[in-house]
């Protein structure tokens, strides 16, 4: 594919990272589209062929076969013609229209179908349709196994480092241990659960004519049942019907679909900062690239850019989606035009989301858990060892045991003997005691191990 050059595009993504995104082309591109409009209209003729009685003479099998092949063989030069066309006519959606009226009359057993084409239609339910199969497309070929592949490696490494233990941070500053896999575990969770949301976005469509109403079907036909018939229509396309609308499907299902992808792409940034701050912390550390270069002047860096990249287009895409989610369902009286130019860059807010995911899986793909420092760093905290002992104290009815911790313990460093010296004057049990001087913050994780694993708790002691 010919991409235009680097120098004189205007958005990164057919510049920058046009290569990067061309896997997503065939979903999100023009042509595309265009090919969802074209389906639409040979299916809509397809259907009017049966009904009974005929608006037409029906259609032979084989002219019924070379409709249907019409529509799975849309080409980039059936693209070219339409784009001509509308260049001429100056509307997208007659454009396709015309040229598949030009087809048909050049075919004898089709073209008796010439007037019939667009039978009762408004822009609005060719378009409808069209992006509903589009945002249906994109989400199972490009969307979830993007996200499936961010997944695979976070339930990967929560069971890996399930019982690698870390320092946790609560407002910054340390708090009580976590486990690596654990912390995963967790990101895998939420995206899971965002994925969910995402998946269960409705697409639908309208094919209901000018204002919603079915006015020129029932004038015309009206032995019809036109909103049975167009329910099953759209759902023959894998679409849930909007029995009430203007001229414009309320772009309701667009709008739950962008906040869902909104919300993954939440998570998606929490993972990123959340990685690009361990580090920056020298917790986990990132491959060297051969040959790459870090920094303009400083040799030895390795800059966390996959995360970094990430964020930026995290961003830039939840400023769409969010704008997106506002304004499609909101429309002047029967429609205003401002959804058309709105839905068109729906690609431009996927794209981004897409691109992020894809940085975040390679950023993933290029760090490892630098196991020396996750345990100096716990050797180095004993204090927060103190959540444990001033348990301990509560269950033996101790009233004021949160306070000798805290006198003991806050905003100071305590070593691992000061502790201990500490839980030896205590007055608890001396089992308890036993277990308390034996406890270190390498093995004071709860059921850390266990829910990055997913597993149940284990028997009791």
């Amino acid at each position: 594919m010919t991409f235009p050059d680097p120098l004189h595009a205007l958005s990164p993504l057919d510049g920058r990272y046009a290569r990067e995104l061309e896997s997503l082309r065939p979903f999100l591109g023009e042509q595309a589209l265009l090919a969802a409009r074209w389906r639409v209209e040979i299916a809509w003729i397809l259907e009017l062929d049966t009904l009974r009685p005929p608006l037409f003479s029906p259609l032979t099998e084989r002219a019924r076969a070379e409709l249907e092949r019409w529509a799975r063989s849309f080409s980039a030069e059936d693209a070219r013609l339409i784009k001509t066309r509308e260049g001429e006519i100056a509307h997208d959606v007659k454009a396709v229209e015309y040229v598949l009226r030009e087809r048909a009359a050049a075919d004898p057993e089709i073209a008796g179908t010439v007037p019939y084409w667009h039978f009762a239609c408004t822009s609005e339910d060719i378009n409808s349709a069209a992006y509903a199969l589009l945002l249906g497309t994109v989400r199972r070929e490009a969307l979830a196994p993007a996200l499936d592949e961010i997944l695979a490696w976070l339930d990967r490494e929560a069971h890996a480092e399930a019982a690698t233990a870390m320092l946790a941070r609560t407002h910054g500053q340390p708090a009580s241990p976590t486990t690596l896999g654990k912390e995963w575990a967790v990101f895998a969770a939420r995206l899971r659960h965002a994925r969910a949301r995402l998946e269960r976005a409705p697409l639908r469509a309208k094919f209901s004519g000018a204002v919603g109403n079915y006015n020129a079907h029932r004038f015309v036909r009206p032995d019809v049942d036109w909103p049975g018939r167009t329910a099953r229509f759209l759902a023959g396309l894998g679409l849930e019907a909007h029995p009430l609308t203007t001229q414009i499907e309320p772009h309701d299902g667009i709008a739950e679909y962008c906040d869902a992808l909104a919300a993954v792409n939440t998570v998606a940034l929490d993972l990123a900062r959340d990685v690009w701050g361990y580090i920056a912390l020298g917790l986990l550390r990132q491959r060297a690239r051969p040959g790459e270069v870090g920094s303009s002047t400083m040799p030895h860096k390795i800059n966390p850019i996959r995360f970094e990249n990430a964020e930026g287009n995290l961003g830039v895409a939840n400023a769409l989606l969010r704008h997106f989610s506002e304004k499609l369902p909101v429309s002047r009286w029967q429609r205003d035009l401002s959804d058309s130019t709105t839905l068109r860059n729906l690609p431009v807010a996927f794209a981004h989301s897409w691109l992020a995911w894809r940085m975040i899986r390679r950023g993933l793909d290029e760090i490892a858990p630098d196991r020396a420092a996750l345990g100096a760093e716990l050797e180095a905290h004993p204090e927060v060892l103190a959540e444990a002992v001033q348990t301990a104290l509560r269950a033996t009815g101790e009233s004021r045991a949160y306070e000798r911790l805290r006198d003991l313990t806050r905003g100071r460093t305590i070593t691992a003997e000061e502790l201990r010296a500490l839980v030896a004057t205590l007055p608890l049990p001396e089992d308890l005691k036993e277990r308390l001087l034996r406890l270190t913050p390498a093995t004071y994780l709860g059921y850390a191990a266990e829910l990055a694993r997913g597993d149940g708790p284990p028997p009791p002691p």
